[in-house]
């Protein structure tokens, strides 16, 4: 049977996540030539940007006085509040069976895994096509957010997305990434924005609310993420018939991480709870 490390690298800053998912992307798994499967969270909250986003997007002064940091993501896509959630990363090798030149296959291959674990923790999700939306206004008109809008296939409950994915194809990797809400702080993003008038700024809290849905939300109850994250196991290593190996960040892995570090930090929040 094909193995994969596993890595739960529990809380930590935005631009160290970041980081985290580039030095497995660019070195590690390249170098070892296995696939990994990595959970995280954030602490504090934050706002990741997607690669080509404009900074002043965002309320930087609001993001200052409320400790929430600012990071820049290596992949592509809209804002994402990161809060109550729980964040995946898949990372497959050029060498890796897994492996496609296909954008949407790999994508599919990933999400249907995630989509399994989902299953198996009592959530009756679905893998569906886009739907496009051309609801855009205000000061953040040239996109909406990630969790009101779809790639080409997302996993959704009753179609409202619960599950917003982003990708990235490095020379040797494949580098997918994505929230998974557990509760509904990532509204507060609406906080956050640039809007022209209150009125646009109700207008999007109101498309994220009408699109998006939270675990806690299909079960009404707090989620039990450490269930959560071993029904995710569950659902990657029967979907890719593998087996899933702990591991934990060398100090190599996290030297190189420092040196990094700093090109993903756009504004340092401050430790908090709530």
């Amino acid at each position: 049977m094909n193995k994969w490390w596993f890595l739960n690298t529990g809380l930590s800053q935005g631009a160290k996540n970041m980081a985290i998912d580039e030095v497995l992307a660019t070195q590690v798994v390249p170098k070892e030539k296995i696939p990994v499967f990595r959970i995280y969270g954030w602490q504090p909250y934050a706002i990741s940007l997607g690669y080509g986003q404009n900074l002043k997007d965002l309320n930087l002064r609001k993001c200052q006085q409320d400790g929430i940091d600012v990071v820049r993501r290596p992949t592509g896509g809209r804002a994402v509040f990161h809060a109550e959630e729980i964040t995946y990363c898949v990372i497959i090798p050029k060498e890796s069976k897994f492996y496609s030149t296909d954008i949407l296959t790999t994508y599919n291959l990933i999400s249907k895994a995630l989509l399994f674990g989902l299953c198996s923790f009592g959530i009756n999700a679905q893998l569906k096509k886009r739907l496009t939306n051309n609801n855009k206004n205000g000061a953040y008109k040239n996109d909406v957010p990630c969790f009101a809008s779809s790639a080409e296939y997302e996993i959704v409950f009753e179609n409202k997305k619960l599950v917003g994915s982003a990708q990235r194809r490095y020379e040797n990797s494949i580098l997918q990434h994505g929230s998974i809400l557990t509760g509904t702080n990532h509204l507060k993003l609406a906080d956050y924005i640039n809007f022209s008038n209150e009125l646009s700024k109700k207008r999007f809290k109101g498309e994220l609310e009408k699109k998006t849905i939270s675990i806690s939300q299909i079960l009404n109850q707090i989620v039990d993420q450490n269930k959560l994250i071993e029904s995710l196991k569950f659902g990657i290593q029967k979907s890719f018939t593998i087996q899933l190996i702990e591991k934990q960040l060398t100090p190599q892995v996290v030297n190189e991480v420092n040196k990094i570090i700093e090109k993903y930090q756009l504004i340092g929040g401050n430790n908090h709870e709530s």
